[in-house]
């Protein structure tokens, strides 16, 4: 979790020193979601075992991440907000980050033998919902005029990430593992998203000037870090609280995810919005997630 701060922090102190051109922050976020999340999903999700072990923390996390989606949809509506916002908001909120910040965190305030069912969490929810999700909401809302159903599909169909997940999702339907080599090209290649995206958003944090939207911030990391895991957590209290629970209420109060946020500036939507919700969901989550921990244990 720590290294992630890090992380950021640098790219803000770039971003804010302006020590490196404009054109570095779009040119991260293509080869983010061109590249080193193509590379990630094509390492991780031939791994996942196919058998009913998944069912309940695959269940949460989804609806989890539907409830929000319909959330963010009803609250935009009633707030008359603009196509781009809405779309950065269905693209940053319901996405936690359950991999680089919720598998640390996990083990660290739950234990070790908790991580198994984060990680089907994380990949059979969150990792599927970024390639599923975010395509066709960047498809949706993204640069220019709303697209006609053809241009969607097309759109949808071509998004890189959602390309590689069929791939990844047919391996490990078939029992089949990667060739060595090309695991640890895809190894090698995935390992690179946490560093350029964190880089990519801290480039986009301006902490002097304005741009800030407080009301989206905490309507956003409200929702997604505080109501959101507050009503998983009473559902879990009551079918009865177990460990499974226990981990689905701590994942699902993760900040926003920082790819969600790469994809929604490459999309076209509002950077600095989604920017902001992950950097600050972030630097939040060291004082809301041991909280919750607290409460669960």
């Amino acid at each position: 979790m720590l290294a992630v701060l890090v992380l950021l922090v640098v790219g803000i102190v770039l971003g804010n020193l302006r020590w490196l051109p404009a054109s570095v922050g779009p040119a991260l976020d293509l080869v983010l979601v061109r590249v080193s999340l193509p590379g990630l999903i094509l390492a991780v999700v031939p791994r996942i075992p196919v058998d009913a072990s998944l069912l309940l923390p695959a269940v949460v996390a989804w609806a989890v991440l539907l409830g929000s989606v319909a959330a963010v949809w009803v609250g935009s509506r009633l707030a008359r907000l603009d196509r781009r916002t809405t779309g950065t908001l269905l693209v940053v909120v319901p996405l936690s980050n359950t991999g680089f910040l919720g598998f640390p965190a996990v083990e660290a305030l739950l234990g070790p033998e908790f991580l198994p069912p984060a990680i089907v969490y994380d990949q059979v929810g969150s990792f599927l919902a970024l390639a599923t999700l975010t395509s066709v909401v960047a498809a949706r809302y993204g640069r220019g005029e709303p697209p006609g159903p053809r241009t969607m599909a097309r759109r949808v169909a071509t998004f890189p990430p959602l390309v590689f997940l069929v791939i990844g999702l047919a391996l490990a339907m078939a029992g089949t593992a990667l060739p060595a080599p090309l695991q640890e090209v895809a190894d090698i290649v995935g390992a690179t998203v946490t560093p350029l995206a964190m880089l990519a958003v801290g480039l986009r944090l301006r902490l002097a000037g304005g741009g800030w939207r407080p009301g989206m911030l905490a309507a956003g990391l409200g929702w997604s870090m505080l109501l959101a895991p507050a009503l998983v957590y009473v559902l879990a209290r009551a079918v009865g609280m177990d460990a499974v629970w226990q981990v689905s209420v701590l994942e699902t109060a993760m900040p926003p995810m920082v790819m969600g946020g790469v994809i929604a500036a490459a999309a076209g939507l509002d950077d600095r919005l989604a920017a902001q919700l992950v950097a600050i969901g972030a630097v939040a989550s060291m004082a809301t997630l041991p909280a919750w921990a607290l409460l669960l244990t």
